[in-house]
């Protein structure tokens, strides 16, 4: 087998344990992870997932940089250069909502775990991530005032952390309730009532 065709299958085999350890999360709470778990779920043996990870935390760590691509990557598609700042965070809102519904809420479900259950070590490097999530909708909020479509005396940290508390509560509860209801039927009110915190007065 070759070099380049042995690095992938190795990634592949590896994201899939990274999605498993994700789904085990999502259904059964942050203390159920263990390799066994996460052998079983994928349909490997100990042996064959220590064979692409040192340990748990290494899975755990590179589950939690997955997660941080994924939104990043949500957060830069969802920024337009032609549209204001406000029209940029309804992107961004729809956008992350979108991404609840067709991954069943899985990364903000395993975000808060990994913050709640203290014996992964893991609860820093998610203060990490969320810390960089927040400055990039700090940044779009700020450029919103110099833009006029936000309020110039807006608390942008505060608005920042609101938006980030709207997802995230939206997504734990909709899983909670077995993502029955489709989240675009609220998402027009969610970001209505959104809105009307951040924008200028008329």
């Amino acid at each position: 087998m070759s070099t380049s065709i042995y690095r992938q299958s190795t990634s592949i085999r590896q994201q899939q344990i990274i999605e498993a350890t994700k789904n085990i999360i999502t259904t059964k709470g942050m203390e159920s992870v263990t390799i066994d778990a996460i052998a079983d779920e994928v349909g490997l043996t100990e042996g064959a997932i220590y064979r692409h990870f040192a340990n748990k935390h290494q899975i755990l760590t590179l589950m939690i940089d997955d997660i941080e691509r994924g939104l990043f990557q949500t957060l830069r598609d969802s920024r337009m250069n032609d549209s204001s700042a406000v029209e940029n965070m309804e992107h961004i809102l729809y956008a992350h909502l979108s991404d609840v519904e067709n991954h069943n809420a899985a990364s903000f479900i395993v975000i808060t775990e990994a913050m709640a259950f203290d014996g992964i070590g893991m609860s820093s490097r998610v203060s990490l991530m969320l810390s960089r999530y927040l400055e990039f909708l700090t940044g779009v909020l700020k450029d919103g005032i110099t833009d006029g479509t936000v309020r110039d005396d807006l608390d942008v940290e505060a608005a920042a952390t609101s938006f980030l508390g709207i997802i995230q509560s939206t997504a734990t509860l909709w899983a909670l309730n077995g993502h029955v209801t489709p989240l675009a039927e609220k998402r027009t009110q969610m970001w209505d009532m959104y809105k009307r915190g951040i924008v200028p007065a008329k």
